[in-house]
């Protein structure tokens, strides 16, 4: 993990100022536990913070690494195969721009965003633990179609956590699902001053939120590119297809 870590910020530093990216305060990585065709995995996820302008920006490692690959010409932007070696299931990428989410995700050729206010209600309960060597409260909210339980440290004042998940009087160090299927858990946490790019704002069309999930379900199903010799074979796949797309974890049902 400390090799990982170390590598990750090697990339950050080779990165160059533009108005396309944040400049950090602090860095931190998330592990986070989801369900994937009736199995667990778990994946690390990063979130970069910058404290003065009350902005983050949240992506999977996989994503991370494989745009800094491309970035820096050690993978051609249109090598498919080398890019499913850093694939992720959860792939939004957020960024946190003071009341407002912005959030962006590649669906196979297309380049997709929405918009939604930061607007989660919390209530902080009496509840004391210890995670991850943090003295945390606990906390509770409902949003993006379920109940979530969140353990937060004061001990770190940042009113920041991973995902679409912020506006506690301390960083999220554990949160969690009612129903345990996702799970994140702060890994680690570092000051560092460091310039990361974001996803480039222009290259991405904008939908309502209700419109990307409409998106996303027809991209990931669409056979019309593929030849069937059989009706049935083409209503197997159909069927594997509609499977799959249930199957796959989904942060946000709303």
């Amino acid at each position: 993990m400390k090799k990982l870590f170390a590598f990750l910020l090697l990339f950050i530093v080779s990165t160059k100022y533009t108005a396309q990216n944040i400049k950090t305060d602090f860095f931190v990585t998330y592990d986070v536990e989801y369900p994937i065709y009736k199995k667990k995995n778990t994946e690390q996820f990063l979130l970069f913070i910058n404290t003065k302008e009350n902005t983050s920006y949240y992506t999977s490692t996989n994503q991370y690494v494989l745009d800094s690959l491309k970035t820096n010409g050690k993978i051609k932007s249109n090598d498919f195969m080398a890019g499913m070696n850093y694939s992720t299931a959860l792939g939004e990428e957020v960024v946190k721009k003071n009341s407002t989410y912005n959030v962006y995700e590649k669906v196979v050729d297309a380049k997709i965003k929405y918009i939604e206010p930061v607007a989660l209600k919390w209530t902080i309960l009496k509840d004391i633990k210890v995670y991850s060597g943090y003295k945390t409260r606990k906390a509770v909210t409902t949003a993006y179609g379920r109940k979530w339980i969140a353990w937060y440290t004061e001990d770190l004042p940042l009113n920041f956590g991973p995902y679409k998940f912020s506006g506690l009087p301390g960083i999220i160090v554990n949160i969690y699902d009612e129903k345990a299927e996702y799970l994140f858990t702060l890994s680690q946490f570092k000051k560092k001053v460091k310039i990361v790019p974001l996803p480039k704002d222009k290259s991405y069309k904008e939908f309502p939120k209700k419109k990307t999930k409409e998106i996303k379900y027809n991209a990931l199903s669409d056979l019309s590119g593929m030849i069937f010799d059989d009706p049935n074979e083409k209503r197997r796949m159909e069927q594997s297809n509609q499977r799959r797309i249930k199957e796959s974890p989904q942060l946000d049902i709303e």
